[in-house]
């Protein structure tokens, strides 16, 4: 009986050493949401704090699109303009689709020009920590609604919220407190093509009037986590692609936890506009070893 009491009591010893050092180590271990929260640029804490989706108030004119993930069973909500033409849903399966979907999930997924969040949706669906840029308080609405009404369907875990970092801003080569984005006015709308440049907005026919918005300006090195590896990199920013990566220079030169792939849009028209000559951003990713493909007004840099 003695030896039994013996091999019991030390059996019980060994269990709660282990609980205890399980539970020291989950102590010390920060989680992805805790580094964001640690990790912010400390001049940016009150210029540029991110959106609160639930406190944004709800869009009171919503046009709700179905996205479907055929590869991966999976569905978002998107909140489109109602100038824009929409459908009830739409599949997403797209090479862009794919590649944020196929991202680790324990990397970030940067969505510079995010619009109504087509592309940020995608993001959160696979529960991948999703900062998006956008700079139109219109955008950050319908971004928000989306993101609200896929959680209300159940097509997102319940604190799928917690993986959006959303940031009413410009994305740029420098940081800085106030820059104007231009954009058509209410009447005209397509706002899509809100841009710093006025030159570039009106492709088929120019707006009456233009509306101006004041945001501050970040440049990606300022405000991504440092030691959070960088799965993809998306840019739609009418015009200004340039300066966005000039401002990534940091994440380019990592040694690990860089970005997979840069995906940004490259128009004739609009970059000549904004005063720059195409091909200028495909030559800088080349530099840091990226391979570039052009997919119509799309290109897709992948780096191993």
């Amino acid at each position: 009986m003695s030896t039994s009491r013996t091999i019991h009591q030390l059996f019980q010893l060994i269990i709660a050493s282990f609980i205890t050092i399980t539970w020291i180590i989950q102590q010390n271990t920060p989680t992805s949401t805790a580094l964001f929260n640690q990790e912010k640029h400390p001049s940016f804490k009150t210029i540029i704090d991110p959106i609160n989706c639930k406190t944004v108030p709800m869009d009171k004119e919503p046009h709700y699109t179905i996205q479907q993930y055929p590869n991966v069973s999976k569905s978002a909500v998107i909140d489109h303009a109602p100038w824009s033409s929409h459908q009830e849903v739409v599949i997403k399966d797209a090479l862009l689709d794919q590649q944020i979907l196929n991202m680790q999930s324990d990397s970030l997924f940067i969505d510079v020009g995010a619009n109504i969040g087509q592309m940020t949706l995608t993001g959160l669906i696979r529960s991948i920590h999703t900062m998006a840029f956008d700079p139109l308080e219109y955008d950050i609405t319908k971004i928000c609604s989306g993101v609200k009404e896929t959680l209300d369907r159940g097509l997102m875990p319940l604190n799928g919220m917690d993986t959006l970092h959303l940031y009413r801003a410009v994305v740029g080569n420098e940081s800085r407190g106030n820059v104007s984005i231009t954009r058509p006015d209410d009447g005209f709308g397509k706002f899509e093509q809100a841009s710093l440049f006025k030159d570039t907005i009106g492709a088929a026919r120019k707006p009456q009037t233009l509306v101006e918005e004041v945001v501050p300006m970040v440049k990606l090195d300022d405000i991504v986590p440092t030691n959070l590896p960088v799965g993809l990199v998306k840019i739609d920013v009418q015009g200004f692609e340039w300066p966005v990566v000039q401002g990534m220079k940091g994440l380019l030169e990592r040694t690990s936890g860089y970005p997979n792939i840069v995906h940004y849009e490259e128009q004739e028209r609009i970059t000549t506009l904004a005063g720059f000559q195409l091909g200028t951003v495909q030559t800088f990713l080349e530099g840091y070893g990226y391979i570039c493909t052009r997919l119509g007004s799309d290109i897709n840099c992948v780096k191993q």
